[in-house]
């Protein structure tokens, strides 16, 4: 089948992944920056405890490998619909909040484990046995649905909360999540009966868990990816949930940080568009680097003192080239270099590694605020962080070695 033919054939399911996994985590990472200065200023909460949130990763974390593994043994329409009914009591519990902060890191978490089940990390699965040729770019497309709909969806949540206040906003944000994500499981079709990984006539099914698991761990290539990831992704909390309130410590107003975030959404389609037609055309390793290097300038100009429009525009655009690519390259990464009966399994594995490196940020984000008033010191340590992460994917084999793991 040729490169575009790929696409033809499987809309379907490339549809199916991009709406699920475009209104949910990745999308609520932007939307959660839109709330936050205002729920600080509604209930009084520091800007060293509002960073807090990112440790809810660590109680929801025991939970991701379990989806990834219940998706191999289940599919993605059961775990993905369990998680677009479970998500509609979390938005009416946050439009209920009364000034508690423990009530909200107890709905964070529980959004962060549901929303899990509905994410890149379940929907990956359907791009990645029904495409080989194409894999790179359509993971892209489907990684791009939550910037995509963040460009719209930022400026006009912010006007919605400024116009009907934040609960208001809470429930109508839920309500689009439930409808695009209801869509979203009726498109996904039935499991393949050929493993495209390994071209048998019936996909190969998940075996024990201690062989599969074993496999896993004893992998060297496994380990690269996990500590990349973990030294690249220590800035998620600044894009997921502190991004307006680091640009309104630039002079920014809200509307124009808003604005600014919309631009970095549209750096982040345009990176990963690039991204993936990379990955089907160039070394693996290389685009690896490359993709999740690219923050780190961005990161270090934010960190000086040079707060001309210009350069926040630019810094902003530098790092959504790459911000949020960590989900196109674990899944393409896994595919490329582990078999598919074990995909949502290792993939969980990668993304505990990638939320317990998102909630060490967090810790020295508000350890930082709290010593300093300023996001400078960890703007310049994750930039070092991302760097050396990035050079670690150059270490990867340039193929599989004629044998994927497992």
């Amino acid at each position: 089948m040729s490169y575009l033919g790929e696409f033809r054939h499987n809309i379907r399911p490339l549809a199916a992944a991009s709406l699920g996994a475009g209104a949910s985590l990745p999308f609520l990472a932007y939307t959660n920056s839109v709330f936050a200065p205002h729920l600080i200023e509604a209930f009084g909460w520091s800007r060293s405890q509002f960073a807090l949130i990112g440790l809810t990763m660590l109680v929801a974390l025991p939970l991701i490998p379990f989806i990834g593994r219940i998706t191999d043994l289940l599919g993605v329409r059961r775990v993905a619909l369990a998680g677009t009914l479970l998500l509609v009591p979390c938005f009416i519990a946050y439009s209920l909040m009364q000034g508690s902060f423990v009530m909200f890191l107890a709905v964070f978490t529980a959004v962060l484990a549901i929303g899990s089940m509905t994410s890149t990390l379940t929907y990956a699965r359907l791009v990645a046995e029904n495409f080989v040729r194409a894999r790179g770019l359509a993971l892209t497309v489907m990684n791009c649905a939550p910037a995509a709909l963040a460009i719209g969806a930022v400026p006009l949540l912010n006007w919605s909360i400024e116009k009907f206040g934040w609960r208001a906003s809470y429930l109508g944000l839920g309500t689009f999540v439930f409808i695009v994500g209801l869509i979203a499981v009726l498109l996904i079709p039935p499991r393949p009966v050929v493993d495209l990984g390994t071209g048998s006539e019936q996909a190969e099914r998940p075996r024990a868990a201690r062989e599969d698991y074993g496999a896993i761990f004893g992998s060297g290539i496994f380990w690269l990816i996990m500590i990349g990831m973990f030294l690249c992704m220590l800035q998620t909390q600044l894009h997921s949930g502190q991004m307006n309130i680091m640009l309104l410590d630039n002079g920014l107003t809200p509307q124009s940080a808003s604005n600014i975030v919309s631009i970095y959404a549209m750096g982040t389609i345009a990176g990963r568009i690039a991204c993936g037609l990379a990955l089907d055309r160039f070394a693996t390793r290389i685009v690896t680097a490359v993709s999740m290097g690219l923050p780190a300038l961005g990161y270090f100009l934010l960190g000086t003192s040079l707060d001309a429009m210009t350069v926040i525009i630019f810094s902003m655009f530098l790092i959504g080239l790459s911000v949020g690519a960590e989900s196109d390259l674990i899944n393409y990464l896994v595919a490329r270099y582990f078999k598919m009966r074990i995909f949502n399994t290792t993939s969980g594995l990668l993304y505990t590694c990638s939320f317990l490196s998102s909630a060490s940020g967090a810790l020295l984000i508000s350890l930082t605020l709290r010593l300093t008033d300023s996001f400078a010191p960890f703007l310049f340590l994750v930039a070092g962080t991302i760097t050396v992460g990035a050079l670690l994917f150059l270490l990867l084999p340039r193929q599989p070695d004629g044998k994927m793991v497992g």
